[in-house]
Formats: C-alpha cells, structure tokens, sequence
C-alpha cells in the first residue's frame, strides 16, 4: 500500500526527494523551469524578460533550481546559461508516480 522501500534507501535520498520537490512546488519556478526546457539552454536576462520580473527575483528562484540540483549552468563569454537536468526530473517524476496512487 506505501510506496516501494526501495526509493529511500537512505535519508540523504529522502532529503534529496524533498529538496526537489521543495523546489518545483514555487509556481515560479515550474514556469522557470519550462522557459529553459523550450529554449534548451538560457541566461538570467532571457527569463526575467519572458517573465517580467526583476533581475534578483529571477536569481534567487534559480539559486534554488541550483541547490535542488535542478538545473546546472554553462559559461558562455560573460553568459551564464541554465540548463535542466532531466535526470534528476525523472528521477523526482518517478517517485511522485509512486505517490500519486495514494491520492484520492
């Protein structure tokens, strides 16, 4: 009836899970997330414009993103891109699908 033991093998993977989903639980940060799924890779100034939020706001969430392990980012001259890790989305789509038999 619970999910597979087998997900949490440990409590640093628990911790992981919940740092994921701590992360794309912020409205924000799901459109984030998909403005760099559709253009593969993009800076700080391409998401605050398609945004229209401020600069700082834009950092913070992607600090976030960053520290969930989320995204990753890539230097270009002075540019710095994201990019998603889509293993790490996977992995945390897997684990909600064990979950989302026990919602009613």
């Amino acid at each position: 009836m619970f999910p597979s033991p087998s997900l949490f093998h440990s409590d640093a993977h628990l911790k992981s899970s919940s740092d994921i989903f701590r992360a794309l639980a912020h409205p924000l940060r799901m459109r984030i997330c998909a403005i760099i799924d559709d253009k593969n890779a993009a800076c700080v100034h391409e998401i605050y414009d398609a945004l229209k939020i401020e600069q700082s706001v834009a950092s913070q969430h992607l600090r976030i993103l960053r520290q969930a392990n989320l995204v990753h980012t890539r230097r270009e001259g002075k540019f710095i891109y994201y990019l998603l890790d889509y293993g790490k989305i996977e992995g945390a789509k897997k684990v909600a699908g064990q979950f989302a038999a026990f919602v009613v």
